[in-house]
């Protein structure tokens, strides 16, 4: 059975990586191994970070720091290689850096964790394009825009009694709001992207059209975007949150859905006969919601169970993943700046905090981030009481005390096993510190 290629074409990307440097040998050194970089991407050991969508962003002026001894660096879009290596007295895996190429171009430097400062500042440079390609792409454009004609669509296509408006309203509460007010903060000309990042509010324009011909119903599959990327595989990727957690509360979302879908169609010809659930459908996948690859309409129970948790895990899941950790990661200036500098004191291939941004710049950071990833308004299937129908009632407060009494405990202890092996821990699927859906 033929399967489809995981995450990148090395040929490729071996188009765009700096020849001069031994990619081969820096694989070969870290993995302690005498196989060819062939060979070690075959055993599908080499991870990659490629931001297509960053490639020639335009440089706006800085407005935020105009001191004549510093110039902003332009964007970049550099490429990151990792490997999948073995400890050898625990026999587990872990992702250890091999290079950072600091742009996309054949004759960019390539710098190595050997490299002093400059891998210092080759990480800054990979943290800056991550955080804008994060913000725009995946969580603006791939959960905001995205997930709004499924809300707005909602109250037109279906009566407020239909069991599955019931409890989507609350999956869908507010989207607009942010969406609406939050938007133009955040793109309009002289707003947060012209004033954090080198591609400001035209660069911002530019992604979010890219990235709309990628947003399509294939981002709501959790499993299977996880499996295209390569990061499926838990011996080689042991270590990864955001999958181990957003499977877990996948699970229970997937197990909800069933069973409250069960309440209200008895079988798959329950689903066919309903003309709500159809004209909500037509109009997403037509020239209204223009959602591609959703179907228009559908037949089966299964089907419905698997739309319904698609549009829950995005709003849920998805957002939290994208948003929430901006209060750890971006709080803190060095470790998630928005700009680099050169500057006339700091000898070029030096690391210096005449580099990072100044302190209008920061507290511009500061402020942007905390608006974002500081509130939550609910937590994640606390409606239950809310709902009209008793059984209703009792299947939504069985599973909300589900998460609150089994999940989250398990998911706490998971966190402080991840703080003893010297790991990061990941609070942001915690259930409750999970909202129903998007709210900033």
């Amino acid at each position: 059975m033929y399967e489809a290629p995981k995450g990148l074409d090395w040929e490729e990307l071996e188009e765009l990586l700096n020849p001069n440097f031994d990619w081969e040998a820096a694989v070969q050194k870290t993995l302690e191994t005498d196989d060819s970089l062939i060979e070690v991407i075959d055993q599908g050991r080499i991870y990659a970070l490629r931001y297509e969508f960053m490639d020639n962003l335009p440089k706006e002026p800085d407005l935020t720091d105009h001191d004549i001894k510093r110039e902003m660096w332009n964007t970049y879009s550099p490429i990151a290689l990792f490997a999948s290596v073995q400890n050898f007295v625990t026999k587990h895996n872990h992702l250890v850096p091999l290079a950072i190429q600091m742009d996309f171009t054949p004759g960019s430097a390539v710098y190595s964790p050997e490299d002093g400062d400059n891998w210092m500042l080759a990480k800054l440079n990979l943290q800056i394009t991550d955080l804008g390609y994060s913000q725009i792409v995946e969580h603006l454009a791939k959960v905001h825009f995205f997930m709004e004609p499924f809300c707005v669509i909602l109250r037109r296509a279906m009566s407020s009694k239909h069991p599955l408006h019931q409890i989507l309203k609350y999956h869908c509460r507010d989207v607009t709001i942010p969406n609406s007010i939050g938007t133009p903060a955040l793109i309009d000309e002289g707003e947060y992207m012209d004033q954090l990042f080198a591609f400001g509010s035209n660069g911002t324009g530019r992604l979010l059209t890219d990235a709309h011909k990628i947003a399509t119903w294939e981002v709501t599959d959790f499993r299977g975007e996880l499996k295209r990327r390569g990061l499926d595989d838990k011996e080689l990727l042991p270590y990864f949150p955001y999958r181990d957690d957003g499977e877990q509360i996948l699970e229970v979302i997937e197990n909800m859905v069933k069973e409250y879908v069960d309440l209200y169609y008895y079988g798959d010809k329950d689903v066919k006969k309903d003309w709500e659930l159809k004209d909500y459908l037509s109009e997403l996948s037509g020239r209204y919601g223009k959602i591609k690859g959703l179907p228009d309409s559908i037949d089966t129970k299964q089907e419905l169970y698997d739309i319904v948790t698609r549009i829950i895990s995005q709003l849920t899941i998805q957002h939290a993943a994208v948003n929430y950790p901006l209060s750890d990661y971006a709080q803190y200036i060095p470790n998630l700046p928005t700009k680099l500098y050169n500057d006339t004191r700091v000898e070029e291939s030096e690391f210096d905090v005449l580099r990072l941004p100044n302190r209008k710049t920061s507290s511009i950071e500061a402020s942007f981030t905390k608006s974002l990833a500081l509130y939550r308004f609910d937590t994640i299937f606390d409606y239950g009481n809310n709902l009209k129908e008793t059984r209703a009632v009792k299947l939504l407060n069985r599973y909300f005390g589900h998460l609150m009494n089994v999940v989250q405990p398990e998911m706490q202890q998971k966190n402080q096993q991840r703080k003893e092996d010297g790991d990061l821990t990941y609070p942001y699927l915690i259930p409750r510190w999970l909202p129903n859906g998007i709210q900033t």
